[in-house]
């Protein structure tokens, strides 16, 4: 008797599946439902940072590097990632453009008297800049690319 039951079972399990399956895999079910997008990449944008690093009177500040990277977590634990680092003009104006994969909302903005007392010397800083607070400049192209986005960013350094 179990054995009887089981075949019909059997049997009509793979008469309905093989029903079902050959449903969803007819032509008409692109037509029914679309077809599918099929996507791969990582959003990404870019971001122009810039300002102008002085002392505390005003002066423009002609040799720090300005440095910038990104935090982010990894099992709580923060990860920084170096992205870009240039040295200010004689006008102490800097300026950076580079492509960041905005994981975290966090980014540091880090400043180092690398030249010594030649322009004078100062303490360095680190600023944490947030990408919410950026202005976008030019929307992206496609689906991944965010757009363009600016960053203005004085800094003002202490002497040491």
């Amino acid at each position: 008797m179990k054995v009887r039951f089981n075949r019909w079972y059997n049997t009509i399990l793979t008469a309905l599946l093989s029903l079902l399956g050959y449903g969803c895999s007819s032509e008409n079910s692109m037509e029914m439902y679309g077809s599918p997008i099929l996507m791969y990449g990582v959003p990404s944008a870019e971001y122009k940072i810039s300002g102008t690093v002085t002392d505390e009177g005003g002066k423009a500040v002609e040799g720090i590097k300005t440095s910038v990277k990104q935090v982010t977590n990894y099992e709580g634990k923060p990860i920084t990632f170096a992205i870009d680092s240039v040295l200010t003009d004689a006008n102490g104006h800097y300026d950076m453009t580079s492509t960041h994969f905005p994981q975290s909302p966090e980014i540091k903005l880090i400043v180092e008297d690398v030249d010594g007392d030649t322009n004078g010397a100062y303490q360095n800083d680190t600023i944490d800049i947030n990408y919410n607070n950026a202005q976008k400049v030019n929307d992206g192209e496609g689906t991944w690319n965010n757009g363009t986005f600016t960053i203005k960013q004085d800094i003002k350094l202490k002497k040491k």
